[in-house]
C-alpha cells in the first residue's frame, strides 16, 4: 500500500509533463541497451577465450561480502581466505566455468532489466552435446556499466555465492555454524556431532566415509538440503557413478520438484528410464529460465521420442531449428524424430546437414547402433543418398 501511494503521486507528474515522461522512457531504455550490450560482450570475450570482461564485471568487495554473509565461518578460515584473496580470486571466479573443460562457447539467451537492476540467462555447450546453464543477477553502475551481482549454475544446483559460502564452512565446521544449515530445531548432539562429521568427509571428498555417515544418520537430517546437494556434488566430483546414482535417486526422493536440480537429476532419470520424470524435470528447468532455447526445445525432442509421441518430438526439434539452425543437437533431434515419423525424406535431410556441417560419418556402420534408426537405414531414401555419397 505505501509503495502504491508513492507511485500514485509520480505517475501523475509524468503524465501531466510528457516531456518529463518521454526523459524517463528514454532513460530507460538507454539502460535496457546497456544491459544488452554489456552481457554481449562479456560472453564474446568469454568465446573468446578470455575471462577479463567478466571478471572486471564483478564488484570484488561486494561479493567476498556475499561469501561471507551471515554465515558462521570460523576467524581464521576467513582472514585466510582474505589474504589468499589477491593471488586466488581469478581462479575462484573462473571455477564456475569448469564444466566447459577450457573451451567456453556460450550464448546469451536473454535479459531483461528494470532500473538499474537485470536478470540475464546464458546456456554454456559441454562436451558430449551436453548443456549448462546460468542466471545472472546484474546491475549497473553510475557509468550503466555492468555489474555481475551473483549468479545461479543450473548444473550445481546453487547460487556460485553460496558455493563458496558453503566451502568455507566445511573448512573448519563448528556447532554454531551446523546447526543454523539445519531447517528444524533440537537437534541432538549426537545427531550434530555426525552432520559435522558429514561435511568434513565432504570437505575431504572421503565419498565413502560420507556414504557411511549419511546411512546411519536420522530421516530429518538425510532430507536436508544441504545433504542432498553436496551428496550429489562430491560423488560427482569424485567420479562414482554407482554413488552418484544413490545420491541422485535421494535428490529425486526429497526434491523432485525442484528446478535447480533438473539438469543433475536427468543423470538419473535417463539411465533409468524415467522418461516422464525427465520430461517434467526438463519442462521445470525451461520454466523456471523463462527464456527461449534451442538445446532445451532438442532435449525435449529427444524426451518426447523415447516417451513414444514423435509427432511432439518433431514439433520440439523443428523449434529447435527455428531458433538455432546451427544447433548440432537440434539436427541429431530432427533425424530420429523424422526417421520415427516417419518422414525418411526428411530424415535424410538431417543426415546431410550432420555430415557436411558438423563433420560427421553417417553410413551404415555410423548408424547401426541406433535401433530407432534401423527402419531409416532400410529405406529407399537412405539407400539413394547413400548411393550419392559413395
Amino acid at each position: 500500500m505505501i509503495s502504491r501511494m508513492l507511485f500514485l503521486p509520480a505517475a501523475a507528474i509524468l503524465f501531466s509533463c510528457p516531456a518529463l515522461a518521454e526523459d524517463a522512457e528514454k532513460e530507460e531504455l538507454e539502460r535496457q541497451q546497456a544491459f544488452r550490450t554489456g552481457l554481449q560482450e562479456i560472453v564474446d570475450d568469454l568465446n573468446g577465450g578470455s575471462s577479463d570482461e567478466f571478471i572486471d564485471s564483478i564488484d570484488r568487495r561486494d561479493i567476498v561480502d556475499r561469501f561471507f554473509g551471515l554465515r558462521l565461518i570460523d576467524q581464521r578460515i576467513k582472514k585466510k581466505f582474505r589474504e589468499d584473496l589477491v593471488f586466488q580470486f581469478v581462479n575462484i571466479i573462473t571455477s564456475t566455468f569448469s564444466d566447459s573443460k577450457g573451451e567456453i562457447k556460450a550464448t546469451l539467451l536473454g535479459v531483461e532489466s528494470r532500473g538499474d537492476r537485470g536478470r540475464a540467462v546464458v546456456r554454456f555447450d559441454l562436451p558430449d552435446l551436453q548443456f549448462s546453464y546460468h542466471e545472472y543477477d546484474l546491475r549497473l553502475d553510475k557509468k550503466n556499466r555492468v555489474i555481475v551481482i551473483d549468479w545461479i549454475d543450473f548444473l550445481r544446483g546453487q547460487r556460485f555465492t553460496d558455493e563458496v559460502g558453503m566451502t568455507l564452512i566445511m573448512a573448519a565446521p563448528s556447532k554454531q555454524a551446523a546447526r543454523k544449515l539445519i531447517d528444524f530445531q533440537n537437534v541432538r548432539n549426537s545427531d550434530l556431532f555426525q552432520f559435522i562429521e558429514l561435511l568434513k568427509a565432504a570437505r575431504d571428498r572421503k565419498a565413502n566415509r560420507f556414504i557411511e555417515i549419511i546411512n546411519g544418520l536420522d530421516e530429518r537430517l538425510q532430507r536436508q538440503r544441504v545433504v542432498v546437494l553436496t551428496g550429489v556434488q562430491l560423488t560427482k566430483r569424485v567420479r562414482n557413478r554407482r554413488m552418484m546414482r544413490t545420491a541422485l535417486i535421494q535428490m529425486a526422493k526429497y526434491y523432485p520438484e525442484e528446478p535447480l536440480y533438473s539438469l543433475m537429476l536427468l543423470d538419473y532419470y535417463f539411465p533409468a528410464r524415467k522418461y516422464d520424470d525427465a520430461f517434467r524435470a526438463l519442462q521445470r528447468l525451461y520454466d523456471r529460465l523463462d527464456v527461449e532455447d534451442a538445446a532445451m526445445e532438442a532435449r525435449l525432442s529427444a524426451a518426447a521420442l523415447v516417451m513414444g509421441n514423435p509427432q511432439d518430438a518433431i514439433a520440439f526439434a523443428d523449434k529447435s531449428l527455428r531458433l538455432e539452425p546451427s544447433l548440432e543437437l537440434a539436427w541429431w533431434s530432427t533425424l530420429r524424430a523424422r526417421a520415427a515419423l516417419p518422414d525418411y525424406a526428411g530424415a535424410v535431410a538431417a543426415l546431410q546437414r550432420l555430415e557436411g556441417e558438423f563433420g560427421h560419418s553417417l553410413g551404415p556402420e555410423g548408424l547401426e547402433r541406433d535401433p530407432g534408426l534401423s527402419a531409416l537405414l532400410a529405406s529407399d531414401e537412405y539407400k539413394a543418398w547413400l548411393a550419392t555419397r559413395q
